[in-house]
């Protein structure tokens, strides 16, 4: 989440605010070639070819029932893919919404640059996401295939953006050893208009940028999980509604639209 996936419990949404650290902003550095994109110049559900859903109640107490390959929650239209979060009784649900990701579809590995133009949702208890984590969830599971959240907004801050690294740290008695490290930049219109939210990754280090500054940055540390900084990951997308960091929910902001203009992935030089 967002720190998070179907296998991850409500606990690391708290620990996306701890430890935050502002780092000097900077332009970002242009430069790379095209290795995975979608540019939504269709019409329908995403294309399943790249993209599947997590379904259901997933994690972090949150109120949305996530669904599948549901036109009234994910679509394309006019050049845009739309998560699009309603509140309605839906199983055992008030709330429903989506969550895309490219788990067993894509990852990406080595050093990349992500780009995503996007305008999110607005309203309290609204909470978008833009991330990324280690395919190689399954197997070793959260934190240690690692969380890197690119872009996260909670409608009860407004104009603030948080982009949020989690990992498992070795130094940590904790089995699950898990540490997080993060930033936020502050923009006034970012319910209004589309903005580019990225990540760059080269070696062990991370970035993330909105646009044209980098904002943090961070390399491994020592104490990191063995080559979870370097391992590769997929992408999710997705909208979540109240829960332990989205918080009270005002039932008048609904229905509400995360739209995504693209998504495009690039291998760096």
């Amino acid at each position: 989440m967002k720190a998070f996936n179907c296998f991850i419990g409500t606990v690391l949404l708290m620990s996306a605010l701890s430890g935050m650290a502002q780092t000097k902003s900077g332009p970002i550095e242009k430069g790379g070639t095209l290795i995975w994109s979608d540019e939504f110049n269709y019409k329908g559900l995403p294309d399943s070819t790249k993209w599947d859903y997590e379904e259901g109640f997933v994690r972090n107490n949150e109120k949305q029932f996530y669904t599948r390959a549901r036109l009234k929650n994910c679509y394309v239209k006019r050049g845009k893919l739309v998560i699009k979060s309603l509140k309605e009784k839906y199983k055992d649900a008030d709330y429903t919404s989506a969550s895309i990701n490219t788990l067993g579809k894509q990852h990406f590995a080595g050093d990349i640059r992500v780009e995503i133009r996007a305008k999110i949702p607005s309203g309290k208890g609204i909470w978008p996401a833009l991330w990324m984590m280690g395919s190689n969830i399954k197997q070793i599971g959260w934190p240690k295939c690692v969380e890197f959240d690119i872009m996260e907004f909670v409608g009860h801050t407004p104009s603030t953006i948080y982009g949020t690294l989690h990992w498992s740290d070795t130094s940590l008695k904790d089995p699950n050893g898990h540490k997080s490290n993060g930033s936020n930049i502050k923009i006034d219109d970012i319910n209004k208009k589309y903005h580019v939210y990225g990540l760059e990754r080269r070696g062990d280090s991370v970035k993330v940028f909105m646009d044209d500054k980098y904002y943090f940055s961070m390399a491994a540390p020592a104490t990191a999980y063995k080559d979870s900084f370097t391992s590769p990951l997929y992408l999710l997308m997705n909208t979540a509604i109240g829960g332990s960091w989205g918080g009270d929910i005002d039932d008048s902001i609904f229905a509400q639209k995360f739209s995504i203009d693209y998504v495009r992935v690039y291998k760096l030089r």
